[in-house]
């Protein structure tokens, strides 16, 4: 599903942070490693790997800007799962990608440009648009799978009704 329209990448990239950052708030404050671990039904995944999952492209997307290569591969997340064996694990690896998009966007880089990805040639905003939907849908489902208080305002996300 694409993201809406019309936003420059600033403002997706700000809302995007946002989303990171209430993730990790929800992951500190209410959730057991085990809940962790379970499957969901997003596909069986675990919160772990829905976490690689929604941080890792944002660990891509400053070397994207810079090469004009986007190399994201999720079928690898299995493997950066793995190497998370605890919730402080998770919390550092999910911190540095939010501090490193932080820095990035702090840097003001102006202007658009094409980047290569393993779906094609598209615009960097078309990145960042999609990754900022892409973490706000996984980020409803951590929240529902966790029974945690909801931290963000998503009506703005275009989010389907149903979370999973």
């Amino acid at each position: 599903m694409p993201p809406p329209p019309g936003r420059s990448p600033a403002e997706e990239g700000d809302e995007a942070l946002g989303v990171l950052r209430a993730w990790i708030d929800t992951v500190r404050g209410d959730a057991p490693w085990d809940a962790l671990l379970e499957p969901t039904p997003a596909r069986g995944r675990s919160l772990r790997e829905l976490t690689v999952n929604v941080f890792h492209p944002f660990e891509l997307l400053p070397a994207a800007w810079s090469s004009g290569r986007f190399l994201w591969h999720p079928e690898d997340d299995g493997s950066r799962e793995q190497r998370l064996d605890s919730l402080e694990d998770l919390l550092v690896f999910a911190g540095a990608a939010a501090d490193g998009w932080q820095a990035f966007l702090e840097e003001g880089h102006d202007g658009d440009r094409d980047v290569e990805s393993p779906r094609g040639l598209v615009r960097f905003s078309s990145l960042i648009a999609f990754q900022r939907w892409h973490a706000a849908y996984h980020y409803r489902q951590l929240v529902h799978v966790l029974g945690a208080e909801d931290r963000l305002e998503l009506e703005g996300f275009a989010l389907p009704r149903d979370v999973f």
